[in-house]
């Protein structure tokens, strides 16, 4: 490993160590500010508005993923019979 290989790596794995910082951060602080929801409210908030991105997405019904294949076919080219 020459030098310059070596200066390239540890660069690369002080960016990685400020980025890890800088998450761990946030979630503190995200952290920080569900509790101090929780702790002055008289309901805690609802999991689904405290994380949204891990709400279950609701089932299709079998009509609507009919329309969803029929619209694959056609923007994939296939042709209805």
């Amino acid at each position: 490993m020459t030098p310059a290989e070596l200066k390239l790596y540890a660069d690369a794995y002080v960016d990685r160590l400020k980025l890890e910082r800088e998450c761990r951060q946030v979630d503190i602080f995200n952290l920080a500010a569900l509790i101090r929801v929780m702790v002055w409210a008289k309901h805690p908030p609802r999991y689904e508005t405290a994380f949204p991105d891990r709400t279950p997405k609701e089932a299709m019904t079998d009509d609507q993923m009919f329309e969803t294949v029929k619209a694959l076919n056609a923007l994939f080219g296939g042709k209805e019979d």
